[in-house]
């Protein structure tokens, strides 16, 4: 938790510099300027946050207001809010940009599933056909699959995650933490740090990756035990909104 403020403290300090530096010029500028009808047709609006912090709302909403023809940003850190002058137009698009992105941060669904991949002449499996698409065909040389193991887990960003699993050849333990989320029009990205263990084997390898949102990811492989096949461990990365 102290981890996850410190990150947010200085992912927001450029924000809130600039913000502060316009809320000094802000605070008598915004209502005398009104007053004195210089900057022709501008109204002021406070909008109230409830989710994104004020200094990211402001980097948001910058490309909307125009300083040449009296547009003003004014951020309060304390009451979550920022107020802005500009023309009724422009303040009706900042309130449906506002809208959509002040909202619940949403939580990460990953599923994580572990193959078992050797030489031997079983037949395919159909419901694998999706991870044997994803594999690096120039690294990963095998004939066959069989998942062994699966987990579910949902987790929020800076969060721990951890599951034991029974499976096919023992008990699997997937391990690790969820990074930076990024939302995006195409989905957005999670960052993760992953490790898988066995408890006959111990740690079978960890990596760090950014997962693409809704696409399949196989995260690595080894070959713990040498009367096996090598174990493969894949995840799907899907956004949760609450």
């Amino acid at each position: 938790m102290e981890e996850h403020a410190m990150r947010a403290r200085t992912k927001l300090l450029s924000w809130v510099t600039v913000g502060a530096e316009l809320a000094l010029i802000a605070g008598g500028a915004l209502v005398a300027g009104c007053q004195s009808g210089g900057y022709g047709d501008l109204d002021v609006r406070t909008f109230q946050l409830e989710y994104i912090e004020p200094g990211a709302a402001h980097q948001i909403i910058v490309p909307y207001v125009f300083a040449d023809r009296g547009g003003m940003i004014s951020v309060d850190d304390e009451t979550r809010t920022i107020t802005v002058r500009e023309t009724p137009e422009m303040l009706s698009r900042i309130e449906q940009v506002l809208q959509q992105y002040d909202q619940p941060e949403p939580s990460v669904q990953l599923h994580f599933r572990i193959v078992e991949a050797n030489g031997g002449s079983r037949a395919p499996d159909p419901a694998l056909e999706d991870i044997e698409a994803a594999l690096p065909k120039d690294v990963f040389r095998f004939q066959n699959y069989r998942q062994v193991a699966e987990a579910v887990m949902v987790g929020t960003e800076w969060t721990q995650i951890s599951q034991r699993v029974a499976g096919v050849g023992g008990t699997y333990i997937v391990k690790g933490r969820i990074g930076e989320v990024r939302v995006a029009e195409d989905g957005g990205t999670v960052q993760l740090e992953v490790e898988l263990y066995g408890e006959e084997f111990g740690q079978a390898f960890q990596t760090s990756v950014n997962a693409r949102v809704g696409q399949l990811l196989v995260l690595g492989s080894a070959q713990p035990q040498a009367d096996r096949g090598a174990l493969i461990l894949a995840v799907r990365a899907e956004l949760v909104t609450p």
